[in-house]
């Protein structure tokens, strides 16, 4: 035995010697694969701002640069758009000015929803990508659907953690992240139009006179399934932003040294208590237009929108609950690591928070610092747990650096730092702190590599852990067809990321994946996608505890309608007891109406039940969800999840759990909603209502008047109230 370990440890080691070997290689590799020549264009610059009304007849529009030669990338990759649609571009010192009017031979089907800002879903809706540093690696991106409704985030090029569906949507663009941008929309007798207005404070970009940008516009009709680009995309590079058109604006922009005030005011009132009413402020400071500055004293970290219930039961891992709070979002896609080093909700009530992002030159970067008086634990082996009777506060730091070599490549550092210990005292009593390099390399067109290697020291009621490291290599394919990827992962037992997202430790784990594309490309199948996966996991002593077995696949086609099917085959080692569940899944999702979409998914075969002594039972679950618009302003959703646990198939139950959730939202105008929440919790005997009235001028400029109602069954079947609470909001963006 320790002969095979010790060849397995050999193995390791020159495997580690070959990571080095192709990352010395990768970093001196010049791309030149399958390079085309760029598109570009030259907005026109207009002596007078447009009228942003949602109609062309402005006579400042002539001015402006026109597109019109747009392409299918669905259904038909390539082909030409069975509707037209034309772009004019212009600028001032002050504002990037777009319009889009989109022709439509069918215009009573266009698909639009007066809704609240950010919640636009399965509407026609026209995309401006900006990738300000034109690095390939980050773009800016801002929508609207044909009733003006906005939509803004960040999308991420080859972002490292590819698996970051828990946080970002399909298309990998993290709406989460606010800015401020006009825009107007009209329905016509031939279509829509659309007009925008970004103003070139609410972006990020190079600290020079003469400014050369990526972009990419999109416009998507869903009921056709088509999603049409310029310039082109193609499914045979590996990459979004690298097929970018270049955007030349020559002449100087107002930029940087704009000033952010948000001061907010806050009040809560539970049944039978006062009104507690709370003042903060955030501050943001463009210092350039490369770099920003960001403080909040004694922020706002409320939730209006409460997080969507998840299934707490029989959890091997904790749940991960996507970040939505503005301060944290500012430069949020600089600190992404392959291991999730920040998550930042892991600072969960700051007295106090601030940071620096920007980028100089080549290099990325972003400092945080914050104080934390509801800190979570220091989690590490034989540890104690917190007295639940006691304050703590923490003071936590985090630095990021990140160069870039060339096209979507970069090396980087990360390192942070939490002190903790309790209120009163000493605050550097425990710590946690952790430093490593990462690093991606983009080898062609279809390929890339990835690595880090990071290490952490920690110490609580003086036990204190050895130089911990945990490190990872990645290696991915993707072409119009064929798409694979491999990647290993190791963690020490004692590593701990005390700001970050870990769901194992102690564990050795290599995952591979391959998938084949076919593309029928027409107007009812756009792709069938058949994959295989392998995942086998070690424990830090070389013992076998996982080895996954997946087949699963993909198909896209007819308005908007994606079927899953997957068959695992698991062998699961847990508290020392080795246990092999067999699980069958199935997930589809359509939307064939203009008022209609819904998504339905469930398992069934055998699975673990966690516990002290694991052994196999038999579960079968469903999950399903109904979103309906039966007028353009009112939008309601039901979503039903349902689980049942048995000792064995066909034996006694062991738990069922039934979560029931509904979403009504009316919206009077684009600023003016009333919205109401049920949730309710079988297994918990739980029930959550809400109501909330919300006028929302922009992303800073709210008011919101709610209620929330928690009842619990205590017994017999009547749910008694637990909690009744009377919130107010308000928050004014001004910008000097």
């Amino acid at each position: 035995m320790k002969r095979g370990r010790d060849r397995v440890r050999h193995g390791v080691y020159l495997a580690k010697r070959c990571v080095l070997a192709v990352l010395f290689l990768a970093a001196v590799i010049v791309q030149g694969f399958g390079a085309k020549e760029t598109p570009a264009v030259q907005p026109g610059f207009l002596p007078k701002p447009p009228k942003i009304d949602g109609e062309l007849g402005n006579p400042e529009w002539k001015a402006a640069a026109v597109i019109s030669d747009f392409v299918q990338y669905e259904p038909q990759e390539g082909a030409s758009p069975t509707e037209k649609t034309t772009v004019y571009l212009g600028y001032d010192s002050q504002n990037l000015y777009l319009a889009f009017d989109c022709q439509d031979s069918s215009p009573e089907a266009i698909r639009c929803t007066l809704c609240q800002r950010d919640r636009v879903q399965g509407d026609d809706v026209v995309y401006v990508y900006l990738d300000t540093f034109n690095d390939q690696r980050r773009a800016f991106v801002f929508e609207a659907n044909p009733r003006g409704v906005q939509v803004d985030g960040v999308y991420v090029e080859a972002n490292p953690r590819r698996n970051r569906g828990r946080t970002e949507s399909f298309d990998r663009i993290d709406r989460n992240w606010n800015s401020y941008f006009l825009s107007a929309a009209k329905q016509t007798a031939g279509g829509y139009v659309v007009e925008m207005s970004i103003p070139f404070k609410s972006l990020r970009f190079p600290n020079q006179n003469v400014q050369s940008w990526g972009i990419i516009l999109r416009r998507q009709i869903p009921r056709k399934n088509e999603d049409l680009y310029w310039p082109g995309r193609s499914r045979n590079i590996n990459g979004l932003l690298i097929q970018a058109g270049r955007l030349n604006l020559n002449r100087s922009l107002v930029r940087g040294k704009n000033l952010e005030l948000m001061p907010t005011v806050v009040g809560s009132k539970a049944l039978g208590e006062k009104f507690q009413p709370e003042i903060g402020a955030n501050i943001k400071y463009g210092i350039t237009s490369d770099l920003t500055a960001d403080l909040a004293l004694n922020p706002d970290f409320s939730q209006i929108e409460a997080d969507v219930p998840q299934n707490e039961v029989n959890q091997r891992y904790p749940l991960y609950y996507p970040e939505k709070r503005p301060f944290f979002l500012e430069g949020k896609d600089i600190f992404d690591t392959p291991f999730e080093l920040l998550y930042s909700r892991k600072v969960v009530s700051p007295v106090w928070a601030a940071k620096l992002t920007g980028k100089l030159g080549n290099t990325s970067f972003g400092v945080m610092s914050a104080l934390d008086d509801m800190p979570p634990g220091i989690e590490i082996p034989n540890a104690p747990q917190l007295d639940e009777n006691a304050a703590y506060r923490s003071l936590n730091n985090v630095l990021r650096l990140r160069q870039d070599l060339y096209s979507e490549s970069y090396l980087g550092f990360f390192a942070s730092d939490k002190e903790m210990g309790l209120a009163g005292s000493s605050i550097f009593s425990d710590y946690n702190r952790l430093a490593g390099i990462d690093g991606q390399f983009k080898l062609s067109q279809t390929n890339r590599l990835a690595f880090q290697l990071v290490g952490s020291r920690s110490r609580v009621d003086e036990i204190k852990t050895v130089l911990a490291p945990a490190w990872h290599f990645g290696f991915n394919h993707q072409d119009r067809h064929l798409n694979y990827s491999l990647d290993w992962f190791s963690v020490h037992p004692e590593f701990e990321a005390g700001l970050g997202f870990l769901r194992r430790k102690d564990i050795h784990s290599l995952n591979a994946r391959a998938g084949y594309a076919f593309l029928p490309e027409n107007d009812y199948i756009i792709s069938v996608t058949p994959s295989i996966s392998y995942r086998r996991v070690y424990d830090y002593s070389w013992v076998l505890t996982d080895e996954d077995v997946d087949i699963s696949l993909m198909v896209s086609g007819w308005r908007q309608t994606f079927i899953f099917l997957n068959y695992s085959d698991t062998f699961e080692k847990y508290n020392g007891v080795g246990l092999k569940p067999r699980q069958f899944r199935f997930s589809v999702f359509s939307a064939p109406l203009a008022w209609l979409s819904g998504r339905i998914s469930g398992s069934t075969g055998s699975s673990i039940y966690y516990d002290d002594v694991p052994y196999l039972g038999f579960s079968h679950s469903v999950e399903g969800e109904l979103n309906f618009r039966p007028i353009q302003n009112l939008v309601a959703s039901l979503r039903l999840e349902d689980l049942n646990f048995y000792e064995y198939r066909g034996g006694p139950k062991v738990y069922r759990v039934t979560i029931l959730s509904q979403r009504i939202n009316f919206q009077f105008n684009r600023e003016l909603f009333v919205r109401a929440i049920a949730d309710y919790d079988s297994y918990y005997r739980k029930i959550y209502l809400s109501g909330l009235v919300g006028y929302e001028f922009n992303p800073g400029t709210c008011f919101y008047l709610g209620m929330e109602d928690h009842r619990e069954r205590l017994g017999g079947n009547r749910y008694q109230l637990t909690g009744r609470y009377y919130f107010v909001k308000f928050s004014y963006w001004w910008r000097v």
